[in-house]
């Protein structure tokens, strides 16, 4: 991975992508390089993994004068290389980078499907005067970008267009509001008016002038609406293990040791039980800890490491740990939470990079492909509720599934909880599996300011969901809509994101996520929905396939929801509380910021310390962590000053390439980052 940024306007200039690349410097630390010329300047900090020794980058062709800069991996770059060289291209370095120019080179635009890999790509075609940007299919590798008044600004992260002066910086009420529906927000927006997000699949178009368009290159498949395979079971378990052992291959190709994150759950120990057959060294293994039973999974995790004798490492967070890092993990996010669960991952990255370590496998996308989630399990129970509304036997099924939750273990609060799933129970609407769960999550919308609520005036953030989901969506099933939705908003938005690259990267660390492979989705998604949600079992195939090579205890063993302390983080035993409490959410801040209404906040505050911790409710502990991070954003973001901390980085940053015009009086001797053209 690395960190890109680039500006295409008439006042393109040097400096200011200098700075926009030191301040990410975090997501590539090792070295620094720009191109400059005709309008553009573009620019790559990098971590180095593959080719550590000539895949430096920005790589210019030398007879067309095509610039690339690429963040992130292409998987299948060694046999997209030998595909180029049949076709007469000449390579003059072995990394990923130079495969993807070579490629558009040949192919031009069409070339983007072609990519299996978790990329943001930028290249500057000068033929045409007009810049591709480039972005995963899954949203794995962050592409942010302004663009006013002819002037046009991309980066990795958003902290790098503050930098520049002409990048406005307002909190987006609209995203606010989808943040406490959807928990994250959708479409292009991101938590600042007027910084857009380049969607994932999709390919974009600037020019010189700074217009642009975008289109998507790839859509997501509907498993139901695909041609269904004819495999057995056992013919399908066989090629399910060939195909994530392939993908696992794939991603531990690297010229720097790769390990694996291990939670104790059946995904990351699939992936370290597979990973270890096919290494010549023992596999490094990094896990979580918690002194609360509750959140830990430690022996679940011992069990795996010793199994497969990896060199285990163990990261231990407090709540206090997670109190004193939330300013931090904020500041990487860039957008408000609704958990604290990201702090911990933040910290077990840290663990993996003062180990040595570039790079983890992690098990992210196997609960949405292979349909591990109660929330599909809940919708076939739903429907089958539906189709009998008077059936007080078919209700009974939501205590088998949550029979780990409290209010499903009390009889009379059983009865509630079921009368409330079924009071919602409209099958007909196309939103039928998460309208529960939005409804809930915008109750807390009662604590925004006046402000903010008239701003909003009539918009309905589920209305926008509406107009954003793709035509197929009304044709699929009900679980594959579910599914659809699942990667769209919680696995693109939070896990990817706020959990998954922003949490690595602050490290200079690498996660790669072999579920998500191209070709192993294709492969779930044609497989029979009873292949991987059998009755209530979830991720049938992958546990059944991993049988006789996990501990019984493991593929057994129910999903288990990673989560971390909230309110209790901040409100300790003793009276304790953070500093962080009255920093951001005394009833003056809150004023200040002008996103939440005061006296409903302090209403929120009251119950908290007239409570008792463990008895506050998800509600109480969202709302919390949502305020609070949302404060914190404000404060951090929007009157800070950017450009003094990325000047003060800038004299660490070693730029070991500057790609200019050839005409450019600076540019007076061959660079070795120019590449001939076959």
């Amino acid at each position: 991975m690395c960190g890109i940024a680039g500006i295409v306007s008439e006042q393109a200039d040097e400096h200011r992508v200098d700075l926009m690349l030191a301040a990410i410097s975090h997501r590539g630390p090792d070295e620094f390089g720009t191109f400059s010329g005709g309008g553009v300047v573009m620019g790559t900090a990098r971590l180095s993994i593959i080719d550590l020794l000539h895949g430096q980058q920005p790589i210019r062709d030398a007879e067309t004068g095509v610039v690339i800069t690429l963040n992130g991996e292409i998987f299948n770059y060694r046999e997209l290389r030998e595909d180029l060289i049949r076709h007469g291209h000449h390579f003059h370095t072995q990394c990923d980078t130079e495969v993807v120019l070579r490629l558009y080179l040949e192919h031009g635009r069409d070339f983007a499907p072609l990519l299996n890999g978790q990329f943001g790509v930028a290249i500057w075609d000068p033929r045409d005067r007009e810049m591709i940007l480039l972005r995963d299919r899954f949203g794995i590798c962050p592409l942010f970008y302004h663009a006013a008044g002819g002037f046009f600004a991309f980066a990795s992260e958003i902290k790098a267009l503050f930098t520049h002066p002409r990048v406005p910086r307002r909190i987006n009420p609209f995203a606010l509001d989808q943040i406490f529906t959807f928990w994250t927000p959708i479409g292009r927006h991101t938590a600042f008016a007027e910084i857009c997000e380049l969607p994932p699949g999709h390919l974009m178009v600037v020019q010189a002038d700074g217009s642009y368009r975008h289109s998507p290159y790839w859509h997501w498949p509907f498993p139901s609406l695909q041609p269904p395979s004819r495999q057995s079971f056992l013919e399908a378990r066989e090629e399910f293990l060939e195909q994530l052992t392939r993908s696992i291959r794939l991603r531990l190709h690297a010229d720097v040791e790769v390990g694996s994150y291990l939670s104790g759950g059946i995904d990351s120990s699939a992936i370290v039980a597979l990973a270890t057959r096919r290494l010549d060294r023992q596999l490094k293994t990094y896990s979580v800890q918690f002194a609360d039973d509750s959140y830990d999974e430690s022996s679940f995790q011992k069990m795996v490491a010793d199994q497969f004798g990896t060199q285990h490492f163990a990261a231990t967070c407090t709540e206090e740990d997670i109190a004193q890092r939330f300013e931090q993990v904020i500041w990487h996010t860039e957008c408000p939470l609704f958990r604290t669960a990201p702090t911990p991952l933040q910290i077990l990255s840290a663990a993996v990079r003062g180990n040595g370590q570039k790079v983890v496998l992690t098990g992210e996308g196997s609960d949405e492909l292979l349909l591990g989630y109660d929330l599909f399990r809940e919708v076939k129970i739903r429907r089958f509720c539906a189709r009998q509304p008077t059936s007080t036997a078919r209700p009974q099924l939501f205590k088998k599934l949550y029979k780990y939750l409290p209010q499903f273990a009390n009889p009379r609060f059983a009865s509630l909880a079921i009368e409330s799933l079924k009071r919602t129970n409209n099958p007909h609407s196309p939103f039928f599996s998460h309208e529960i769960r939005w409804a809930n999550n915008a109750a807390n919308r009662i604590f925004f300011s006046g402000d903010v609520q008239q701003t909003l005036g009539g918009y309905q953030a589920i209305e926008e969901m509406a107009s954003l989901v793709p035509p197929e969506f009304v044709q699929a099933n009900g679980v594959d809509r579910a599914q659809y939705l699942e990667m769209t908003t919680l696995l693109r938005g939070y896990l990817l994101s706020s959990q998954g690259d922003r949490m690595t990267m602050s490290n200079s660390v690498e996660a790669r996520f072999p579920f998500l492979d191209n070709d192993f989705l294709q492969f779930a998604n044609s497989l029979p929905q009873r292949y991987k949600l059998n009755g209530l079992r979830d991720k049938h195939i992958l546990r059944s396939s991993m049988d006789t090579l996990l501990p019984e205890a493991i593929t057994s063993r129910p999903k288990f929801a990673y989560q971390a302390p909230e309110i209790r983080a901040f409100y300790g035993t003793g009276n304790r509380s953070s500093p962080l409490i009255e920093q951001y959410l005394s009833d003056s801040k809150i004023r200040a910021t002008g996103l939440f209404a005061p006296a409903l906040v302090g209403k929120l505050f009251d119950k908290i310390k007239n409570s008792e911790l463990s008895r506050m409710g998800t509600r109480d502990n969202m709302a919390f962590v949502q305020i609070l991070s949302s404060q914190i954003l404000h404060a951090q973001f929007i009157g800070a000053d950017f450009h003094t901390p990325a000047a003060q980085k800038l004299s660490s940053c070693d730029f070991v390439v500057r790609l200019r015009e050839p005409h450019d009086p600076c540019r007076n001797r061959p660079d070795p980052h120019q590449l001939s053209s076959p």
